[in-house]
């Protein structure tokens, strides 16, 4: 009975371990920067996704505090969504922490004072199913999988500072995505996540002598390194899913028949 019992426990850990993540990951349909400072995202950004994490390389992300401010304080901010489909049948994911690494040279009282990082997932459904001849509406939904305003580390309070980082972010409230059907690849649904990453530098009243700078001459200026968790769901429960949900949030209807416009807009939102 021991060695039964030791057997089933081995082979229920087994499927278990064997569950952990889907056998295939989603596909990235495409990369948007916007709104960002000291960080051009859309055109110099390495990203890699797997299974277990998404990692983003920023080549060309840089802030810097400079002598001629008692009180000057940049922050270096990298804003972009990415679209993302042919999601696995009947899982959801969620992030249980972002790592933050890279490289700061600081000195004169400039400091590398904190991190902060967020994640929204948003879904936009396609309700109507000819959209044509009828009115093309759209619900949408999302949820923040990670929300850190500001992750203190204080780099260079106490002196000078020229070395590379590396700073674990837990999610202490994470959120998951929606329970996949396998079909979001369709037209009907767009899912995207927008990502925001920041670095702040300050100098806060030190000395005018102060200096900083974070990046690298080569290599990745910062990377930010998501941990992917997966577990397995009912897709039936997809559509009660989001933080934030709005119904009927977008409509265009054609006015009239193709041809017979008379000067006017056939379309109207």
């Amino acid at each position: 009975m021991k060695t039964t019992s030791i057997l089933g426990s081995l082979a229920a850990a087994s499927i278990a371990l064997a569950q952990s993540a889907p056998d295939t990951i989603p596909t990235i349909l495409g990369i948007r920067g916007a709104n960002s400072a000291g960080c051009f995202s859309a055109t110099s950004m390495n990203l890699a996704l797997s299974a277990n994490n998404l990692k983003l390389d920023f080549a060309d992300m840089r802030a810097s505090v400079a002598p001629t401010d008692i009180y000057d304080s940049e922050a270096a901010i990298c804003v972009m969504s990415i679209e993302i489909g042919a999601f696995p049948q009947g899982w959801r994911f969620a992030l249980s922490d972002i790592t933050y690494s890279g490289h700061a040279k600081l000195s004169g009282g400039a400091r590398l004072k904190s991190f902060a990082a967020n994640a929204y997932f948003q879904w936009e459904h396609l309700k109507n199913n000819d959209p044509i001849n009828d009115p093309t509406i759209k619900n949408a939904s999302g949820s923040y999988l990670i929300d850190v305003p500001e992750k203190r580390v204080d780099f260079g309070a106490g002196g000078i500072y020229d070395q590379d980082f590396l700073v674990n972010i837990q999610n202490g409230n994470p959120a998951w995505s929606p329970c996949f059907t396998g079909q979001e690849y369709s037209y009907d649904d767009k899912m995207q996540v927008q990502f925001q990453f920041q670095a702040y530098l300050t100098k806060e009243g030190f000395s005018r002598t102060g200096n900083g700078v974070l990046g690298r001459a080569t290599g990745p200026a910062l990377t930010a390194d998501f941990k992917v968790v997966w577990e397995k769901c009912d897709t039936s429960q997809r559509n009660s899913w989001g933080q934030f949900r709005l119904g009927d949030y977008e409509s265009c209807q054609r006015l009239g028949q193709p041809g017979n416009t008379g000067g006017q807009p056939t379309v109207v939102w």
